[in-house]
């Protein structure tokens, strides 16, 4: 895959999921854009999160249509994996990994952001001196900095951040801002959290 960020647009029209008889989102109509941080917010349980799988493909809506442009061209949904990186605090990792090897087996998959390397990402996460230590024995702001590596720094237009500084502390959390709003140019980019830290860095905020 290319690491050039083609533009890409993802439109909901209606949109609503149900798990089971329980409805979590419901006529959702909205449009977003490249170029642009969109904020999720919401109590929990709200569907914060399940908007986030409607918007990667992972799931379909139970009602409504949700459809993708990529360079004013339609793109089957079925390809919009190739297009996305996805953070989220729930995620599973292999941690018997080092974190050298989760971020390159990681950046084996996605194409890293031009300019960098695996050696510079640990650089810029401030874990190079400990990239042998396994994602068992980290710390959970150390764990959680090497998830946001794997998607701020990939070249995917599509960047899916959920509760993104749930575990940092507020200076780890002052990296995070800075480096979003570096590697977020001419992404499309969608925070879902309840935290002032994280909406505060969107240029639109909806709430569920």
């Amino acid at each position: 895959m290319a690491t050039e960020l083609l533009p890409l647009t993802i439109s909901l029209a209606g949109v609503s999921k149900r798990f089971g008889r329980e409805w979590v989102l419901r006529e959702l109509t909205q449009q977003y854009q490249s170029g642009t941080v969109y904020g999720v917010g919401g109590r929990n349980g709200s569907g914060k999160s399940t908007l986030l799988r409607l918007l990667a493909g992972q799931l379909s809506p139970s009602r409504g249509s949700i459809s993708y442009t990529l360079a004013d061209c339609p793109l089957a949904v079925a390809g919009v994996y190739r297009l996305v990186s996805w953070t989220g605090p729930y995620l599973e990792v292999v941690e018997e990994l080092t974190i050298e090897e989760m971020l390159r087996f990681h950046f084996g998959l996605k194409p890293l952001a031009p300019g960098l390397t695996i050696e510079g990402v640990m650089e810029r996460i401030a874990l190079g001196s400990v990239r042998r230590r396994t994602l068992l024995d980290c710390s959970s702001g150390m764990r959680q900095r090497v998830l946001l590596a794997t998607g701020l720094y990939a070249a995917t237009p599509l960047l899916l951040l959920d509760e993104p500084t749930v575990t940092l502390d507020q200076a780890a959390a002052s990296w995070f801002a800075t480096e979003l709003a570096h590697y977020s140019a001419g992404r499309l980019v969608v925070i879902a959290s309840n935290d002032a830290r994280d909406l505060a860095l969107c240029s639109s905020v909806q709430s569920l």
